[in-house]
């Protein structure tokens, strides 16, 4: 028995071993491309997206997506879960957002996750484990008509993946940095990706709801941004440039909106890197007023 505890400990440590040299490995490669790389991603990051994924060791984010080190904010957890009072995940929203000005959100499931199958099973898995799956058992039983109406077990996974990414794409537009960040006109989009580990492709699922203006009434916040604060504090005529100035704005933000409409009803709900462009570029005129 110990000398099977022996061989087991010196197979794992030769495992662990293969990791580090992975990683030397990794570092030729790169050098030889680029003899500075790593210099170049020392100076800092500049992402685009922040990718909320399940921690998962068969959905790594970067090698799925042929993206390098710098270019993807990631945050990883068991099922890709978006639970509003979960403080570290919105510390990495709120950094993302205010500091590193992402451009887009995106929430990552995959199918075949312990985490889903879990969920619909009535075994304990132990503990704190339980409380964080309630989350799924939540969307489950919100949609457990449609789930069990499927004969197939895995089409039922699959199924409660979908609806589990779709529901907390809809956590982060009730979040209030995302509605917050919208209101200073910063248009966030945020999007649902499902993980078919079976093929290796990543879905884009289509969100009923894409912006903050399209979400139920109930959620939405109304913030009162430094512009305004300095505004309400000055009596200023409603004639003056600088309540023209604040009409000019709001009329642009709306057209912001409607164009976001638009494009997506004329790409079938997807919008493309150019429509974002166009956004940003209508975003910029609002705040050179």
């Amino acid at each position: 028995m110990n000398q099977q505890i022996v061989s087991n400990s010196i197979r794992e440590f030769s495992q662990y071993n293969r990791v580090l040299e992975g990683n030397k490995r990794y570092v030729e490669k790169k050098m030889a491309i680029d003899d500075q790389y790593f210099k170049k991603l020392s100076t800092g990051q500049s992402p685009k997206y922040l990718l909320i994924g399940c921690s998962d060791s068969r959905a790594p984010p970067n090698e799925l997506t042929e993206t390098d080190p710098g270019e993807i904010f990631i945050h990883r957890n068991i099922a890709n879960l978006v639970i509003p009072t979960d403080l570290n995940l919105n510390c990495v929203i709120q950094y993302a957002v205010e500091h590193l000005n992402i451009h887009s959100i995106i929430v990552m499931g995959h199918t075949c996750c312990g985490g889903i199958k879990a969920a619909m099973a009535q075994d304990s898995v132990g503990g704190l484990l339980d409380l964080w799956l309630n989350q799924i058992k939540i969307v489950y039983e919100k949609h457990q008509d449609l789930i069990e109406s499927l004969e197939n077990e895995n089409d039922k996974l699959d199924c409660l993946s979908q609806l589990n990414v779709r529901a907390q794409v809809m956590n982060i537009w009730k979040n209030p940095i995302i509605q917050k960040s919208w209101q200073k006109g910063n248009p966030i989009m945020v999007h649902g990706w499902l993980f078919r580990v079976e093929t290796g492709y990543i879905e884009e699922l289509l969100i009923d709801s894409q912006t903050p203006e399209e979400m139920n009434q109930v959620f939405a916040l109304k913030f009162k941004l430094d512009s305004e604060r300095i505004l309400s504090k000055q009596t200023t005529p409603l004639g003056s440039p600088k309540n023209n100035a604040r009409k000019k704005f709001q009329s642009m933000q709306k057209q912001i909106i409607q164009h976001i409409k638009k494009q997506k009803e004329n790409a079938g709900g997807i919008l493309k890197t150019n429509d974002l462009q166009q956004i940003r570029e209508s975003v910029q005129n609002c705040k050179e007023l």
